[in-house]
């Protein structure tokens, strides 16, 4: 069973085939791909603390002022954190995606 590739929201292959011409850069080998995951890792759990802390800042400031909550301005802020937050979890969905595949790869040495 082949696992499809997958592309990341900027275009860049999430889970890279054996054959990575389709990125438009060949494969070098384990080293290239753990360096390559880890930056995008890395990335993408900066990015994952920044909005966290942004929709934190977000709903303490709104609790310490002194306006009414109503259920149209609670709405409308949930949405927005889910519009922040959906594209990072399908980022750590990518991510943990490729590594199951890099690691099936493993399993079946013929495959590389």
């Amino acid at each position: 069973m082949r696992i499809v590739k997958m592309l990341a929201p900027g275009g860049e292959g999430m889970a890279p085939d054996a054959d990575n011409s389709a990125c438009g850069k060949p494969e070098t080998g384990p080293g290239t791909w753990i360096s390559d995951y880890t930056a995008r890792l890395a990335k993408t759990f900066e990015d994952s603390m920044q909005a966290g802390a942004s929709t934190a800042n977000r709903w303490a400031s709104r609790s310490l002022q002194d306006q009414k909550w109503s259920i149209d301005n609670v709405t409308a802020e949930a949405i927005a954190d889910w519009e922040e937050l959906t594209p990072l979890a399908g980022r750590w969905l990518d991510l943990w995606l490729e590594a199951a595949q890099q690691a099936v790869k493993g399993a079946r040495p013929g495959e590389r």
